[in-house]
């Protein structure tokens, strides 16, 4: 049985790959059929419709995009070269992008001093995107998004806390140490939202963030706040030593 569900996990998560790969080609037919009706004299009412198939065959297209996402991640932490970076400049410089996109929310951000880890920038600013995109769909309009990023025993500790829903009790699992483990919530394909009209949402970001946690030798875990209005999402890695 055991067998059996592992074998079914690794269909699960290889899945959004081969959905993506099988997909794009017929997207790509409906597209073009539909450039070529654009470039015909239509009448009002036959053109009302195109535009909206076309509107489809875009969301299509980014949820194709989604849908690879995890894979591409995948090949690129297997083939990066590891180097050693200060993720607190990274998480600075994120921030500061975030204010300028997501303007109907306030970010506060505290970081120490330099904190240097050995792995991928680019894929740990990936991560934290996913953390904060997350935040951003549950948190309240006006509220505040935190992001902390702080030291603990050769630990870097990066937090994203927002107000909003907590989490259900079944996503999350307790440890003897009072801290909290996702136990579904980072899986591949697990949602607790509905897609909005503007986006697709497929469970596959915090899978992300998983993917790159792990791949930096830690690991991401999520709780309710204590306040029961909010949450908090958390990844700990490694700390690199200054002459590894």
């Amino acid at each position: 049985m055991l067998e059996r569900l592992r074998a079914y996990n690794a269909y699960l998560e290889a899945m959004a790959g081969r959905l993506s790969h099988e997909l794009r080609t017929p997207v790509a037919v409906v597209r073009s059929s539909l450039d070529n009706l654009q470039s015909h004299a239509l009448p009002p009412e036959a053109r009302v419709y195109v535009e909206r198939a076309g509107e489809g065959v875009d969301r299509l297209a980014r949820l194709i995009s989604r849908l690879s996402e995890g894979t591409r991640l995948e090949r690129l932490l297997e083939s990066a070269e590891r180097e050693r970076f200060d993720l607190s400049a990274v998480v600075s410089g994120c921030v500061e992008g975030y204010r300028a996109a997501y303007r109907e929310h306030r970010f506060e951000l505290a970081v120490p001093g330099p904190v240097w880890v050995a792995g991928v920038p680019d894929a740990f600013a990936q991560l934290l995107d996913k953390l904060v995109e997350n935040a951003v769909d549950f948190a309240p309009p006006a509220s505040a998004i935190r992001v902390a990023l702080a030291t603990r025993t050769r630990r870097a500790i990066l937090g994203v806390e927002n107000e909003g829903p907590p989490l259900p009790e079944a996503m999350v699992e307790e440890r003897a140490d009072r801290t909290f483990r996702a136990a579904r919530l980072f899986d591949s394909m697990v949602t607790l939202r509905e897609a909005r009209p503007a986006a697709v949402h497929l469970g596959l970001g915090l899978f992300i963030v998983r993917l790159v946690a792990e791949f930096h030798g830690g690991h991401a875990s999520a709780h309710n706040l204590s306040s029961g209005r909010g949450v908090r999402f958390a990844v700990e890695v490694p700390i690199s030593p200054e002459n590894p």
